[in-house]
């Protein structure tokens, strides 16, 4: 399974921002599990951030199809709403053989514009083996920094971790999101997550970024780990457990970054 989470940073009541972070464990019924799965996808042409849940055989396929569709234009990019590449994604599923066929989950965010009128977009498409049925809905952006979408095995961890940093002095910001994720990662209660974050984002001009992570003194890339002198050397940005912008070389906090705090109570 996975651990996934879609989330809006706000900025002055206007979405700026949508994060997608998920684990990095792909398991095998209990007794096989491989900790650098890919689950996390972002388009390095257009603005599209992809992840997904459940079954990972087929999203592991077909999402790289999809970015490259998107990336050549047969896709439209400016289709109303996630029509255009849920049929993409429906395409590729129509002679998919049968016996394999699992529940799966795709979050898929997009953005409308550029700057200060960009517009952000996220939808959330789900297939349902028992029933072979699809649904694709899209969330409502909020007006301030929360979560759009929270899914997979270890759901009710984070869950349980979000409302602790949601009652600290960190609450209702983004870092608290992803701190709570990363926490509750951490603490490794759901066998099926495991390995080191992985996060993509849409920001407000550009197309989707991918950013590496420093987890428990490691470094991963796309849920890779990489060694310190490859992390020193990728243009990405690097973060934290914490949130903090750090050097991916010595993970520690960049100079002109922003500290954030640990998680403390509001009545400490």
């Amino acid at each position: 399974m996975t651990t996934l989470i879609a989330w809006a940073a706000v900025d002055q009541r206007r979405v700026s921002s949508i994060y997608i972070a998920s684990d990095s464990r792909i398991s095998w019924g209990s007794s096989h599990l491989w900790d650098q799965g890919r689950k996390t996808f972002a388009a390095t042409e257009t603005p599209h951030i992809f992840g997904y849940w459940g079954d990972v055989l087929f999203p592991s396929i077909a999402l790289p199809t999809v970015l490259d569709q998107l990336a050549a234009s047969a896709i439209s990019p400016t289709s109303s709403g996630f029509s255009a590449i849920g049929g993409a994604i429906q395409s590729l599923w129509t002679d998919y053989p049968k016996p394999e066929k699992r529940d799966f989950g795709i979050v898929m965010a997009t953005r409308r514009g550029r700057g200060m009128e960009a517009v952000f977009e996220l939808g959330i498409m789900t297939f349902e083996a028992s029933t072979e049925t699809w649904d694709i809905r899209e969330a409502d952006m909020p007006e301030s920094s929360s979560q759009l979408h929270l899914a997979g095995s270890g759901s009710t961890e984070v869950r349980k971790a979000w409302h602790l940093w949601e009652d600290s002095s960190q609450g209702g910001t983004s870092r608290a999101i992803y701190s709570a994720f990363a926490e509750a990662l951490a603490e490794g209660k759901d066998p099926r997550s495991g390995g080191g974050p992985q996060l993509v984002a849409l920001q407000q001009t550009g197309p989707g970024r991918r950013f590496g992570t420093v987890y428990q003194g490691k470094r991963y890339l796309a849920g890779a780990q990489i060694q310190e002198s490859a992390a020193r050397a990728t243009a990405v940005n690097w973060f934290n457990e914490l949130f903090e912008r750090v050097d991916g070389g010595d993970g520690r906090r960049l100079v002109n970054a922003q500290r954030h705090a640990p998680r403390r109570s509001k009545r400490a």
